[in-house]
């Protein structure tokens, strides 16, 4: 998520807002002035309260997604990846609890736009989601959590997420979906772009972009209210 438009003239309109994407993040990561509650906020979103009990200290409270991007059941552990990419992966709680649920060698290579958040976080980069420093077909899954609403150019985040999984790959997605138009307060927010709400899209039109990046059996379920908007889990597969 992180690329300048460049150009010799004002600030395009997408570098204006990965900055202000960057310095909301580092202000919370400098002083730790995250949400309040994020253990409760985990075992709220469906994470096990076995795992979540499990984090290293401090590290549930820097919690910035907004669900559990995992399926039910044994589909991680049927899939069995050997990399996981994650994408805006914050703090890197979503490979934590990854890595700690396959107890295994699993690689979780992590990608976050604000350097400050990634203290801590083995394996990640600073680096954009639009041109990912990545050769083709390097992930097994691709995780992302309340990350893709915050890129500007969309079909250009989901194309390169496509060509860095491999044929057979999934994607699995926490992130939100509008039920009709946002609010007035919202959408004249400058600074709604930097907390997911500003580049909410219907889910018709997710599953659209999904659909043209090449993505097959796109689901888009568990539903749940989350402020003006609605979190979804997706998934989608590279086909093989």
């Amino acid at each position: 998520m992180a690329a300048n438009s460049g150009g010799s003239g004002a600030r395009s309109w997408a570098g204006q807002i990965k900055d202000r994407i960057r310095r909301r993040y580092t202000r919370l990561a400098g002083e730790e002035s995250f949400p309040t509650g994020g253990a409760r906020r985990l075992l709220e979103a469906s994470y096990p309260a076995d795992a979540v009990g499990r984090l290293p200290a401090g590290l549930a409270g820097r919690y910035t997604g907004c669900g559990c991007p995992f399926p039910g059941g044994d589909a991680l552990e049927a899939l069995n990846p050997a990399t996981v990419l994650d994408l805006g992966c914050g703090a890197g709680i979503d490979g934590y609890l990854l890595v700690d649920r396959l107890k295994s060698d699993v690689l979780v290579l992590g990608l976050d736009l604000t350097p400050a958040m990634l203290a801590g976080v083995p394996n990640a980069v600073a680096g954009d989601m639009e041109a990912l420093p990545l050769p083709d077909a390097r992930a097994d899954l691709i995780i992302a959590n309340a990350s893709l609403n915050l890129c500007t150019d969309k079909r250009r985040a989901l194309a390169e997420a496509f060509r860095v999984l491999r044929p057979g790959g999934r994607l699995w997605a926490r992130d939100l979906v509008s039920d009709g138009e946002l609010p007035r307060e919202v959408i004249e927010d400058p600074l709604s772009d930097a907390a997911s709400l500003g580049g909410v899209e219907s889910e018709e039109k997710l599953a659209a972009r999904l659909s043209e990046a090449g993505f097959e059996a796109v689901t888009i379920t568990d539903h749940r209210p989350f402020s003006f908007v609605t979190s979804v889990r997706i998934e989608a597969a590279r086909p093989g």
